[in-house]
Order: structure tokens, then sequence, then C-alpha cells
């Protein structure tokens, strides 16, 4: 999209994502800082977080997209949302323990 500053992201949540093939990918699910992240299914989902500067254009409810659902696969393909997941965690373990 030619200019971000005024687009009030928040509309996309929930809206089916259309990749440049005509090819739906799933919904948006989140939003994060410079990506958004798009969920397609309900039972073992796969998740694409995918930068904000690849939407295309937001029209009749739908986002679409400057890249071919390929490209989508190959780059920006993930195995979980990433919301929770940090750089500062070193283990996937919680500690539910109080000092």
């Amino acid at each position: 999209m030619a200019s971000n500053n005024e687009f009030d992201w928040n509309q996309i949540v929930t809206k089916p994502v259309i990749t440049r093939d005509e090819k739906e990918i799933g919904k948006v699910d989140g939003l994060e800082d410079r990506e958004f992240v798009v969920k397609d299914g309900l039972i073992d989902p796969k998740f694409y977080r995918i930068p904000r500067d690849k939407m295309e254009s937001y029209d009749e409810g739908k986002v679409r997209l400057a890249l071919s659902q390929d490209q989508v696969k190959s780059q920006f393909e993930r195995n979980s949302s990433g919301y929770y997941e940090s750089k500062n965690v070193k283990s996937g373990r919680i500690s539910n323990t109080t000092t």
C-alpha cells in the first residue's frame, strides 16, 4: 500500500487474505508492529507472518497481497502464530513458583 500512515490496520482483523494469483490463504488473525498474522484452518492451522508492506490493497472486505500463494508459503509460513515468543526466553518451560 502506498500510504500506511493513515490506514487503520484494525479493520483487516478477521478478513480473508487473497494472494496475487487469487488464492485465499486464510484470515487475518492478529497484528504485530510490522506484520500481520494470517491463520489458515482450525485443526493444525498454518500461520503466515506477512510484512505489512506486502499488502497491496484492502477493498470489499478482502486483504489483497502483492505476493503469490507460493511466495507466501515459502517465505512467511510458520508453525505457530508467534504472539508469545520472546528472544529473552531460553526455555519453553513456564514456572508457576512464587518467591
